[in-house]
């Protein structure tokens, strides 16, 4: 599976928009893949995400959810940083393929859209042939103050090895508001 290009809108919404019909499902399928505990991370969102992409001219869309009250939802405008981790990267460990900041919520579409540059640029889903189904997951961290500021990535920081947990830990982000994820194979 091919996705050339990332839309440059993510969405974060409530359960109304979402393509799933079960928030227990979609927790489910995120421990089934044992997504949480592969970043080390605390999986206690208060929102869904929806990731689109451009696929051969055409969008693709696909959703993931967490157990969101429906009084709570995706009502701050942010700011919000997206990060996109393969953990199933073998020798390469989890590999960034995805990472900005200043996403800013349109809180009448709920679309979130970017307001910078991105610091990791979208980096292809290149599962090696024959290997099994890699896990992409797409995290939203309400931004903390002083993120822009952060030096720990940059565009040329390797996108190897990197942990997630720690990265946000580091940079204030705490735990995630919000996740989605697919899994891609050659």
């Amino acid at each position: 599976m091919r996705f050339p290009s990332l839309v440059a809108l993510v969405s974060l919404a409530s359960c109304a928009f979402a393509q799933d019909t079960s928030i227990a499902d979609v927790v489910t399928a995120f421990n089934n893949a044992d997504v949480p505990n592969a970043f080390g991370i605390q999986f206690n969102p208060t929102a869904l995400l929806q990731v689109t992409f451009t696929r051969n001219g055409a969008p693709t869309t696909f959703s993931s959810g967490t157990n969101v009250p429906r009084d709570v939802g995706a009502s701050d405008p942010g700011p919000y940083v997206i990060a996109t981790v393969d953990p199933d990267g073998g020798q390469f460990g989890h590999v960034r393929h995805f990472l900005a900041g200043n996403y800013q919520l349109n809180t009448a579409t709920n679309d979130l859209t970017n307001t910078s540059q991105a610091i990791t640029a979208w980096f292809q889903p290149t599962p090696g042939a024959g290997n099994p189904a890699h896990r992409y997951v797409f995290w939203a961290f309400k931004q903390s103050p002083n993120f822009n500021e952060q030096r720990l990535v940059n565009a040329q920081t390797y996108i190897g090895n990197w942990n997630l947990s720690s990265f946000a830990s580091q940079t204030g982000l705490g735990d995630p508001v919000a996740a989605s994820f697919m899994l891609v194979r050659q």
